[in-house]
């Protein structure tokens, strides 16, 4: 059987299962119980030893508290013992994780619980190079034997993410699980709003490491909505510059509403430095590709600086240029669509074809006539006029649907009825 808490699928494991899994390498009896050996005495001798000095001095009743002490003093030593030759390592480990867990729950103090938790996990997270995936292993054991102390439970998160991202791609992918349920996590920890910041922040700048675009970016619009109602959002200008650039940039965002809303990005509109990163996200919301045609050309320096390919900001705003006049009209004859998109009437349909690829529209070529027929158009922004005609057609649709089942129904019954009525008229005709 698996030795081991820790599984790629699921890195933070229920704490009753863990328990168990330890109960494999020692036996939980107490130390006084005749026939067993003491784990504490046991892993202080074994630690000696592996270190090459005579085991024969320790005090056979050596604690729990001094036990874990001689085994965090040569926990690198420990670990690299799995680099060069098998000698039970992780059970070891597990050894150790299970002393540290009696230590915490000899009526050790909160306070107190913190500081011996970070003193293990600077221990483990010292080396990212050597053997990641075994000091993952324990880090996540330390987190499951810590119960209900949010406080120490955050702290050894925050190393278990600053950790992987330390040691590479791979080991913060197995993260991925834990990140899906993080909201739940910070509400169990009871962690205040500052420090949910903090681990945002490590989160999305681990991604960014790797590239990860997407994450990064979902974790930066977390950090972002976390300012909403704020009147302080001075320490929100960064990372709101940041969202708009990665919007703009990324060939699947069509829709820019929801990103000015956020009091965060709002807040840039006033800023002596970035206003235009406001202007400019307001302009990929609403505007047309004029618009962006003389924006550019009276603020390339600063567009450039972003990080922003011209080429790429063209290719969005001709496809939600094409989108805003499928939104006035059905059918759209090619010479406008070609002088509203600046392109050769040639280019039209490829166009087209692009903005239905991308979902943006449905729509037919009548290329007889050289007009584009549109069925469905994607709404550039959805307004809360838009959101209360979308509530008032679904609700619409919700009373035609009770009239119609009351309609099914009603003439159900008098099928019904009628089928009674004619078995009566038959009984009556054959009792005659």
């Amino acid at each position: 059987s698996d030795s081991t808490i820790f599984c790629p699928s699921k890195l933070v494991c229920d704490g009753a299962r863990t328990a168990v899994r330890m109960a494999t390498f020692v036996h939980v009896a107490p130390i006084d119980e005749p026939g067993f050996a003491d784990p504490a005495l046991d892993l202080a001798r074994h630690v000696y030893t592996m270190m090459e000095q005579d085991p024969s001095g320790i005090d056979e009743k050596i604690s729990d508290q001094k036990s874990l002490d001689v085994a965090l003093d040569n926990l690198d030593a420990i670990i690299e013992q799995a680099g060069e030759k098998d000698l039970g390592v992780e059970g070891v480990m597990n050894v150790v994780c299970w002393l540290f867990q009696r230590v915490l729950e000899n009526n050790t103090p909160p306070a107190e619980a913190v500081t011996l938790v970070d003193k293990f996990v600077k221990k483990l997270t010292a080396n990212s190079k050597s053997n990641p995936i075994l000091r993952l292993k324990t880090l996540s054991t330390i987190y499951n034997v810590l119960g209900g102390n949010g406080t120490a439970r955050y702290n050894v998160f925050v190393a278990i993410v600053t950790f992987a991202a330390a040691a590479g791609k791979e080991q913060l992918a197995l993260l991925a699980p834990q990140f899906a349920q993080l909201d739940e996590m910070l509400a169990e920890w009871g962690t205040d709003i500052a420090k949910t910041r903090d681990l945002y922040t490590i989160i999305f700048t681990a991604m960014s490491t790797f590239d990860n675009k997407e994450g990064a970016h979902e974790y930066r619009l977390k950090f972002l909505k976390s300012f909403a109602g704020e009147s302080n959002l001075s320490g929100s200008k960064e990372q709101a510059k940041a969202v708009v650039v990665e919007a703009i940039a990324n060939a699947k965002v069509f829709q820019f509403d929801t990103y000015l809303e956020l009091d965060a990005v709002a807040a840039l509109q006033k800023d002596s430095t970035d206003a235009k990163a406001y202007e400019l996200l307001k302009l990929f919301a609403g505007e047309n590709l004029d618009a962006f045609n003389k924006f550019y050309a009276a603020n390339t320096a600063y567009v450039n600086g972003l990080g922003l390919k011209k080429e790429d900001c063209l290719v969005k705003m001709r496809l939600l240029t094409l989108c805003s006049l499928a939104a006035a009209k059905k059918e759209i004859g090619y010479a406008e669509i070609a002088k509203a998109l600046e392109v050769p009437e040639a280019d039209v349909e490829p166009w087209a074809i692009k903005a239905i690829t991308v979902k943006l529209m449905d729509a037919k070529m009548d290329q007889l006539n050289k007009n584009l027929v549109v069925s469905r158009c994607t709404d550039r922004m959805f307004s809360q006029e838009q959101w209360a005609s979308l509530r008032s057609k679904l609700v619409g649709w919700k009373d035609r649907m009770k009239q119609l089942l009351q309609v099914i129904e009603n003439t159900r019954k008098d099928q019904a009825q009628q089928m009674v009525d004619m078995q009566a008229q038959i009984d009556v005709g054959g009792n005659q």
